[in-house]
């Protein structure tokens, strides 16, 4: 098993100990945690992810510095974010850095 599908098997297993999960195969590799508190913890393992192009998660507590470190993440093409608190000057500051940001209030 290469060291890079080994990360992210321990990311995903993080991920689903804090009620989030997955969907992770040959077409499409997404992470979700909408409805979890997200750790700075989580956020920092995360980023760590290789090939992940879509994160969704709860944002309502996370800094604006976290989720530019998952919006940074290689290959990220979609970053939604629930209740984010953040205003249209930060949304496009991290759209800047390549993924689409979807902002939704589920």
């Amino acid at each position: 098993m290469s060291e890079e599908i080994q990360r992210n098997e321990t990311i995903l297993a993080a991920v689903e100990s804090a009620g989030g999960g997955y969907v992770w195969d040959a077409e499409c590799f997404a992470v979700t945690l909408m409805d979890v508190a997200v750790s700075e913890e989580l956020v920092h393992a995360l980023t760590g992810l290789v090939g992940v192009q879509q994160i969704a998660l709860e944002a309502s507590t996370l800094k604006l510095n976290s989720l530019v470190c998952i919006a940074s993440i290689p290959g990220l093409t979609s970053l939604v974010l629930n209740h984010s608190s953040l205003n249209a000057e930060e949304v496009a500051r991290l759209a800047s850095i390549g993924p689409e940001i979807v902002c939704v209030q589920e």
